[in-house]
């Protein structure tokens, strides 16, 4: 299976990316079957500063986490969500950085996964997009697959 992905969604999703280094940034991509059309962006609490996440509060994460871990703001996914069913579409996978890091799955990743969705990691290496990658996780072996994917010109 080859990911379409539309031009102008993969550009913002990088651009997100880069402009949210030093720090992880993630979002959901949303669209039909395997074309991803828009991307909506979400907060991520681990590395938001203005945010008071049960992470920050327990201690459970340190500082240090805060360059490489996410967390999906709920409030966000759901608006996502909400914004894509209006128009059609469903919530196809999530899309996050690795800052100074390349695009392959940590083993934090391969844990919070959920199998049939997609997951694009953009490299960004000195605040500047290096690469981008997508993956799924098999349901049987729980391990990261890297499939294809093709930039493609929008249709609307």
């Amino acid at each position: 299976m080859v990911v379409k992905i539309y031009r102008s969604a993969y550009l913002g999703m990088a651009r997100d990316a880069e402009s949210g280094y030093p720090y992880e940034v993630c979002g959901v991509m949303i669209g039909k079957e395997n074309t991803v059309t828009h991307f909506y962006k979400c907060t991520n609490l681990v590395a938001d500063d203005k945010s008071e996440t049960a992470f920050k509060k327990t201690g459970n994460i340190d500082s240090a986490r805060l360059k490489d871990r996410f967390e999906l703001d709920p409030r966000s996914y759901m608006e996502a969500d909400s914004w894509a069913r209006g128009n059609g579409l469903v919530i196809l996978g999530i899309y996050h950085s690795h800052p100074d890091h390349p695009s392959v799955p940590s083993e934090t990743d391969r844990k919070v996964a959920s199998p049939g969705w997609a997951y694009i990691i953009f490299s960004v290496n000195g605040g500047k997009f290096a690469d981008a990658r997508i993956w799924y996780i098999d349901e049987h072996s729980l391990r990261f697959e890297e499939k294809k994917f093709e930039l493609i010109e929008d249709s609307e």
